[in-house]
């Protein structure tokens, strides 16, 4: 048994107004969390993805935000 974090896909639509981007980073932020404990309570190649991916997300987001702030 593996211990994994479920999908840290992209969200459908992206967030358009400031306070949907803060909101979808925090989320984000969450998953990121939840991805590095499950890859560090199980190393794996698939848990090493799910952290890639969610720190991905994060990034893209925060750089809506500043692009926003812009």
């Amino acid at each position: 048994m593996t211990d994994t974090v479920h999908s840290t896909e992209r969200p459908q639509t992206a967030p358009s107004s400031t306070e949907e981007i803060d909101l979808a980073i925090a989320v984000a932020a969450v998953a990121v969390g939840a991805a590095r404990r499950a890859e560090e309570r199980c190393p794996s190649g698939e848990n090493a993805q799910r952290v890639a991916d969610a720190v991905a997300v994060v990034d893209e987001l925060l750089d809506r935000r500043l692009a926003a702030a812009a």
